[in-house]
């Protein structure tokens, strides 16, 4: 894996009569540190999935405006007008704009209709394969389309297995209700955090905070925490391949290195050096 192209860049695929006759195939793929206001009046020739991973931004299609935080993403159908900027920055997101002969039908046989602001019980699944899409993307391999149209498909089912599309506005009141508690637990991360901590940036009961964390996330808030951290764990490991694990988990808010290995392995199947190894030798 190329990690500055990762962090900065962009990958542009070389679409062929070959690749448009693919159910699925890929576009184009990147991350923007943060990403720039964009205005689309005839919207975008493709479908788009872009996922946020730290700031807020906002999306505005005609009358509907809607934040986009952590944990949530757009998934936006081609040549609807939109327009979407940052309100909190950096607002850091990674993308991908994909197309094919059934992308209408796979979508809406997981009840995906329009475009519309997902939310993700756990965001990690889908920015996992988008780190490793970015890295097929980018290779040298003949094949790497083909490849690259199974793991849309993937992107799109754990989009339906995490996102939570039904009753988007009640859920998204409760998303805007928690972001104070959410900017907190993002730069707070690597300290300890009581659950109070996050109720008290809320003003409401820890018990209502627990209802508004599982209402908009699907989660307990230490589950949200847990994510946060082991993402900044992994963010860590790979930008800084010098720190040790222990130093890596002291940062990312784990002072004890054999817990820290130990739900970085329960969670993502792999220890912490296994995975900064698995990715940086690619």
């Amino acid at each position: 894996m190329a990690v500055d192209i990762i962090r900065y860049g962009n990958v542009y695929m070389t679409v062929t009569d070959m690749e448009r006759g693919l159910p699925l195939y890929l576009n184009c793929i990147g991350k923007w540190a943060n990403q720039y206001p964009i205005e689309r009046k005839e919207g975008f020739p493709e479908y788009q999935w872009i996922q946020c991973t730290a700031g807020q931004g906002i999306l505005e299609m005609g009358d509907v405006r809607l934040t986009v935080g952590p944990g949530q993403g757009m998934l936006l159908f081609p040549h609807v007008p939109h327009q979407y900027y940052a309100q909190i920055e950096p607002w850091e997101v990674r993308w991908v704009a994909f197309n094919g002969t059934c992308v209408e039908m796979i979508l809406r046989s997981l009840q995906f209709e329009e475009s519309c602001v997902i939310t993700l019980s756990n965001p990690d699944p889908t920015l996992k394969l988008l780190y490793e899409l970015i890295a097929v993307a980018e290779s040298v391999d003949p094949l790497k389309n083909l490849t690259c149209s199974s793991m849309l498909y993937n992107l799109l089912v754990e989009l339906y297995r995490y996102g939570f599309n039904l009753d988007q506005r009640s859920k998204q009141r409760a998303f805007d209700q928690l972001a104070p508690a959410l900017r907190f637990i993002e730069s707070r991360s690597h300290t300890p955090i009581s659950l109070d901590d996050i109720a008290g940036k809320l003003s409401v009961t820890p018990q209502h905070t627990c209802v508004l964390f599982q209402h908009a996330l699907g989660m307990r808030p230490f589950e949200y925490i847990t994510g946060v951290r082991l993402r900044k764990a992994k963010e860590l490991l790979l930008r800084f391949p010098e720190l040790s694990v222990a130093e890596v988990g002291r940062k990312a808010g784990y002072d004890s290195t054999s817990y820290f290995i130990k739900l970085f392995k329960r969670e993502e199947g792999i220890t912490p050096k296994e995975f900064r190894r698995q990715f940086l030798n690619r």
